[in-house]
């Protein structure tokens, strides 16, 4: 391993408990970081096989739903920036563009995408027209500024995301809207199977945050306002829905997560 993987990447210290023998919990800062981060392939395998293993459809095939999920999040950027204003946008890690399309569509005026694999950038450039810039966003030097900013799980896999997090703000006009979704820790696997959270833990994340942790950092690097959104629901994987108290419990369980973002990934949106 090398010996900055060992420090936390966001205050650069060794002051952590072990979760596992290569997780573990910053003190300071309130994630989660992996020692031994191991960067991943992401071209066609990944869009065709490997996403259809997961979730029983191609990337491709899952459009509709991708889709349908772009344009909930844009609507949720709506209420910190007025869309119908000519706008830029900066997807990072934009895949095979779909979230770019979904802008396209609600009026964004000036759209360009940052995708690594060259299956996916030429996917959106073939399909929507769509300008995409292949290459890593770690290793680009783009000197422009952007209305809106978005990252759909991508900084997790950041080996430096501090870095990568100041980038983006610098990126952003005044006024401007960064909106991302990450994995976090403060969720029912994290808390409720332990063992299963860390055996399935993905060698190429560098960090889970929390919702408590994403506000504390992305306020402390010069955003003004900052709210967190659950992004995933399963209160099954606290209670199962076999238990006669299942009915009541969700009741419960969803205000709760309303109320406190608890979910294995959240979204979170930051105004410059």
């Amino acid at each position: 391993m090398k010996p900055e993987s060992q420090m936390c990447p966001f205050c650069g210290k060794n002051e952590e408990k072990k979760i596992s023998s290569t997780l573990r919990f910053c003190k300071k800062c309130k994630i989660i970081f992996n020692t031994n981060h191991k960067s991943l392939s992401y071209d066609r395998d990944y869009f065709i096989k490997e996403y259809k293993e997961q979730y029983g459809k191609t990337y491709i095939e899952d459009y509709g739903n991708i889709y349908n999920l772009s344009l909930l999040r844009l609507e949720r950027i709506s209420q910190f920036i007025d869309l119908s204003y000519r706008l830029s946008l900066l997807d990072i890690g934009s895949a095979t563009g779909f979230f770019l399309k979904a802008a396209k569509d609600k009026g964004v005026e000036t759209l360009l995408g940052i995708e690594i694999s060259s299956f996916a950038a030429n996917y959106c450039r073939d399909n929507f027209n769509i300008n995409v810039i292949e290459a890593s966003f770690e290793d680009l030097d783009l000197h422009k500024r952007f209305d809106i900013i978005t990252s759909w799980f991508f900084i997790e896999h950041c080996a430096d995301p501090l870095n990568v997090l100041k980038r983006i703000y610098s990126m952003l006009n005044q006024g401007g809207v960064f909106a991302f979704s990450v994995p976090s820790f403060f969720g029912p696997m994290f808390y409720f199977d332990r063992v299963k959270w860390i055996v399935t833990h993905p060698s190429d994340h560098r960090i889970d945050l929390s919702p408590r942790s994403a506000k504390r950092i992305l306020k402390s690097i010069g955003f003004r306002k900052v709210e967190v959104i659950k992004s995933g629901y399963h209160p099954e994987r606290v209670l199962s829905k076999s238990s006669i108290f299942y009915k009541p419990f969700e009741l419960f369980y969803k205000k709760f997560t309303d109320k406190t973002a608890f979910s294995d990934t959240i979204e979170i949106y930051a105004v410059k």
